[in-house]
């Protein structure tokens, strides 16, 4: 690429920068060797150079020009929006049940395609490296592109000039020429009334209003920034958090991301249903021996820990509050809010057996196990005494060794090794929900199930997000920005009386809506209407042909 060098209009002298295409100052066209096609609409940016169109010798610039590139600023776009699909086929890690290993939920509810969407990581999708870096690449291509273009927008508007070259008018698309200057007077202070804005150089007057209007993508690129960086600082430490949290009845737990400052309680979980009285809306579904739930809430004591700040302290609780939480109706304390999420009912509290002889009487009381926090022995009666051998809250295989393999620590699925003592002889039996084996041969003994008695655990959810401010301030100054690119329109009009009325209108949209304006001031002043240099040409190709 050849050399670039400062160029000196040689009209008026005025020295511009290199890569201009028309003289900042009179507005000429002063680079022929330049490739025009590279910038279509001189009066963009009124010529000024703009640095990705006009060097591109160094590293640095062709860095700069890729992300000044709208082509790679549209790639990068389509490349999030797909991104963004992916992971809305199935559901993210998020959504699936607690408790349950990822891998095993995709391949198992989504065979083949669940197995390589969570191989591929899409499962976590919105957190991961590469998302997040295709959204960094967006905010500075939107950076780039901006600063690009806007700082040459920027210097042209502020260094516009009144005094313009003949040529510059005649290459506008509104046009006309009168060698009387009649009424120029009335003209210009009509448009005066018409709230343009008007600077004058001599003879030469530049007449102008609705700038804001090219500041419009600029302010919609600002918004855009800004509500990417909220978006890109959920992944920062304290600044989003969106936590679950799982709590039995009577059950206190420190609350995830306060490092042990509050501390919840579930008091007690109400499950309010629809009765019969409730209306034909739900007589169908009640006919049908169906529950439907009309509230659930959790009564919950807050705690605040006073020895979180010493280092291996045991927690000093104080009570702070008591609140029932209610869906829609959050816990707020200081930066966080405490949501209801759902419930849990899948999991068992306690169950009761009973102990039967051969004949099937039964001995003794009934024993009751806590699966929680089981005791390892039984007393059912002064000579007979169950111990508890073996426990798996989450029934998966025995082992070779012969221990019980647990799934998960929640008891869904439990098992029981138990053995019988009476009278100095013992018995072991393997025991699970639906199955009963003898380990020992010719057992005397049977223990069967009774009954069971639920937990009913409720799921609530820790909320903290200070990226709203950003995220929302970012969507209202990008709406800004599309009403102002949208409703605004800049336009100017230059007039010049040294050779008679010769009058040159330019607008970044809307030349109808301009003409009929000028066309109305001109006509009332005895003038002729300005001439639109596209029916000028269309009218010189229509007599050729």
């Amino acid at each position: 690429m050849m050399e670039l060098k400062e160029i000196k209009c040689e009209s008026c002298g005025h020295v511009n920068q290199p890569g201009t295409q028309l003289c900042q100052s009179c507005g000429k066209m002063i680079n022929s060797d330049y490739d025009r096609k590279k910038i279509k609409d001189l009066m963009r940016y009124d010529g000024s150079a703009v640095r990705s169109k006009v060097r591109s010798k160094s590293i640095f610039d062709k860095i700069w020009i890729f992300f000044t590139s709208i082509k790679i600023g549209v790639m990068i776009i389509l490349a999030i929006a797909v991104a963004a699909a992916i992971g809305t086929i199935f559901p993210q890690e998020y959504f699936i049940p607690l408790g349950v290993d990822p891998a095993d939920y995709y391949q198992e509810n989504y065979g083949t395609l669940g197995y390589l969407y969570y191989s591929l990581g899409f499962h976590n999708l919105y957190s991961s490296w590469w998302f997040v870096l295709l959204n960094g690449m967006l905010a500075l291509s939107i950076i780039a592109a901006s600063i690009d273009r806007g700082v040459p927008l920027f210097k042209s508007l502020k260094n516009q000039r009144a005094k313009k070259h003949e040529s510059f008018y005649r290459r506008q698309r509104l046009f006309m020429h009168e060698k009387d200057n009649g009424n120029a007077d009335e003209v210009i202070s009509q448009l005066k009334d018409k709230r343009y804005k008007a600077r004058r150089d001599g003879d030469n007057y530049l007449l102008e209003k609705g700038k804001l209007s090219r500041w419009g993508p600029y302010i919609n690129h600002t918004g855009l920034i800004i509500l990417l960086i909220g978006s890109m600082l959920r992944f920062f430490p304290g600044m989003y958090v969106d936590e679950i949290v799982y709590l039995n009845e009577g059950e206190t737990k420190d609350l995830p991301t306060t490092d042990g400052q509050y501390y919840v309680k579930n008091d007690g979980f109400i499950l309010d249903t629809h009765g019969e009285s409730s209306g034909e809306v739900f007589e169908e579904s009640l006919n049908q021996g169906n529950n439907i739930v009309s509230n659930f809430q959790t009564d919950i004591s807050v705690y605040e820990n006073e020895s979180s700040d010493v280092v291996g302290a045991e927690p000093e609780l104080t009570k702070i509050d008591d609140y029932s939480i209610r869906v829609n109706h959050p816990y707020r304390f200081g930066s966080y809010e405490l949501y209801q999420s759902s419930y849990d009912d899948s999991q068992m509290k306690a169950m009761t057996f009973s102990l039967e002889d051969a004949d099937g009487n039964t001995v003794g009381e009934n024993f009751t196990v806590n699966l929680d926090d089981p005791d390892q022995s039984y007393q059912i009666d002064e000579n007979t005494e169950i111990k508890m051998r073996a426990y798996a809250p989450d029934f998966q295989e025995i082992d070779d060794n012969g221990t019980l393999v647990s799934e998960t620590p929640v008891p869904r699925n439990p098992a029981f090794v138990f053995e019988v003592n009476a009278g100095g002889d013992s018995e072991l039996s393997l025991l699970q929900i639906m199955n009963s084996t003898d380990i020992t041969q010719n057992n005397d003994y049977s223990i069967r199930f009774v009954e069971a008695e639920q937990h009913t655990a409720s799921v609530l959810t820790l909320k903290k997000d200070h990226t709203i401010p950003l995220v929302a301030g970012g969507f209202v100054i990008f709406l800004a920005g599309v009403f102002i690119g949208s409703y605004i329109n800049h336009r100017r009009i230059w007039i010049s009386l040294e050779d008679g009325f010769t009058l040159a209108g330019h607008t970044n949209k809307n030349y109808f809506g301009m003409k009929k304006e000028l066309d109305t001031i001109l006509e009332a002043n005895s003038f002729s209407p300005v001439s639109e240099r596209q029916e000028i040409e269309d009218k010189a190709k229509d007599k050729e042909s």
